[in-house]
């Protein structure tokens, strides 16, 4: 399926080396291609860029070292959304998460409504800021030996839907709007104007200032939980929740 030129460009101070950049890019257009354009009907052309080179015109996912740039998407000088992620013994983790997140949602301004999932708040709609990785950031597969991450699919936002479909494509989550601990989901409430979320540790919080209507959607939120600084750091989610022994396969319910 047609979609952007996405380039892995790896600025960390032990860099892959080429030959593990385009294996990684290699996995990772089979899982776009394979698993992702099948639920979400986007694609992406992945790609490496040697010697930390960016095509022009291409969106670029780079993988630094801890203090260098604060992981996150964000767009360019050039208009084009690029992502920093942190290396890690689950870069390859974190570079999925990033690469599916940014071609459902390149400018960071989608958003799918859904049930308010705040225990005790009155049955109401709300508008769920669409993060494909961020519910179930936990759980991983490896395509041709490369881990990657889960992901949840449009059903996981429909409060009708049937038992037993697939929340995500590994289907680690069994309900809609589950989230697993570990994970994150972030909304906008029209009854408060205000953000909402549902953090890793399972509590709920609110922003202190009201949503600015004008902005950006993504940087909005990032400015209103300003103070969760590990929001888009994979590598740290997956450090403080995912156990060694279980790779994030028996992650529990927050």
């Amino acid at each position: 399926m047609p979609g952007p030129d996405i380039v892995l460009v790896d600025r960390s101070r032990e860099p892959a080396g080429t030959p593990r950049l385009e294996q990684v890019a290699r996995a990772l257009q089979t899982q776009v291609d394979r698993d992702f354009s099948m639920v979400w009907g986007v694609g992406a052309r992945v790609g490496a860029a040697p010697a930390g080179t960016t095509p022009a015109g291409a969106w670029s996912i780079s993988v630094v070292h801890g203090g260098v740039a604060a992981p996150g998407i964000r767009a360019g000088a050039d208009g084009c959304p690029h992502a920093v992620v942190r290396s890690g013994p689950d870069w390859t983790i974190s570079v999925s998460h990033a690469l599916l997140e940014m071609i459902s949602d390149p400018d960071g301004t989608r958003f799918i409504e859904g049930i308010d999932v705040t225990p005790g708040t009155p049955v109401r709609r709300v508008r769920y800021l669409l993060e494909v990785c961020d519910p179930c950031q936990v759980f991983h597969y490896e395509v041709d030996g490369v881990p990657v991450s889960d992901f949840v699919t449009p059903d996981y936002y429909r409060v009708d839907a049937a038992p037993g479909t697939a929340m995500d494509f590994l289907r680690r989550l069994s309900r809609p709007l589950q989230v697993a601990r570990g994970g994150y989901l972030c909304w906008q409430d029209p009854a408060d104007g205000r953000w909402h979320q549902k953090r890793p540790d399972g509590a709920f919080t609110i922003s202190a200032d009201p949503l600015d209507p004008g902005g950006n959607p993504r940087a909005d939120r990032d400015a209103a939980f300003a103070g969760d600084s590990a929001r888009h750091d994979v590598q740290a989610i997956r450090r403080a929740y995912v156990s060694r022994r279980g790779r994030g396969t028996r992650i529990p319910d927050s």
